[in-house]
């Protein structure tokens, strides 16, 4: 019974170990900077699935996953084999679920990293466009910036567009 229990614990320890390092990938699956040729083959044993079609601007590899209990393409973009950028993109219905999405997006992200470095929505930078004229919809003022030690990370309200419809982005882009 002893020796029993010993292995029971084991191998909590073990996986405990394990979903820890999975847990603290930068991004997803991967690190920044971590080779991407394994994306797939990780990206696929979590469920996800390969996106059939055109991939995001910009992305080598995207899947079609399950973040936020919402249906999204999750993108990776590899530079010389490695990543350095990871985004979510959700499809929404309307303007009223995406701002509904961006405002949880944002204070999600809030909570891990503090203030936006720069958000479009604050007082000054309304006032700035409005000096220079602009007028602003609640759509150009969803953007948001946030710096972090490893990474910056950018949520935004993307408005239909051809044959896009409504899409709510947060990314996480690798500092130099």
């Amino acid at each position: 019974m002893h020796c029993r229990e010993l292995l029971r614990l084991t191998l909590v320890i073990a996986a405990l170990l394990l979903a820890d390092h999975v847990i603290a990938a930068d991004f997803r699956v991967l690190d920044f900077k971590a080779p991407c040729d394994k994306v797939v083959a990780m990206e696929t044993a979590g469920g996800a699935t390969v996106l059939e079609g055109r991939l995001p601007s910009g992305f080598q590899f995207a899947f079609n996953a399950r973040e936020l209990d919402r249906d999204a393409v999750v993108g990776y973009a590899c530079r010389d084999g490695r990543l350095f950028r990871g985004a979510y993109i959700f499809p929404v219905k309307d303007q009223a679920e995406a701002t509904a999405l961006y405002t949880a997006l944002k204070q999600r992200v809030s909570a891990e990293r503090g203030k936006p470095s720069y958000d479009f929505a604050s007082k000054d930078y309304r006032q700035k466009m409005q000096a220079a004229g602009a007028t602003l919809s609640l759509a150009d003022t969803q953007v948001a910036f946030w710096d972090g030690s490893k990474s910056e990370a950018h949520a935004s309200v993307s408005v239909p567009s051809g044959l896009q419809g409504w899409r709510v982005s947060l990314s996480y882009t690798a500092n130099e």
